[in-house]
């Protein structure tokens, strides 16, 4: 039989699994800047070309 005690932990796991996505939604929302991974540095951008062309070179 389910006793009260696996009820009540089922309900705060649900409630949390719907709770948590919409509290990050919104404060992703709120600040962009901490979540935006797809601006790169220069560095990183010049580093990823060179290894690019240096893949169409060798495949050419």
């Amino acid at each position: 039989m389910v006793t009260t005690s696996e009820i009540i932990l089922a309900i705060i796991i649900v409630a949390l699994s719907v709770v948590m996505p919409i509290y990050y939604y919104y404060q992703r929302k709120k600040n962009p800047k901490q979540d935006n991974k797809t601006q790169d540095s220069p560095e990183i951008k010049n580093y990823i070309d060179r290894i690019n062309e240096i893949t169409r070179k060798k495949h050419k």
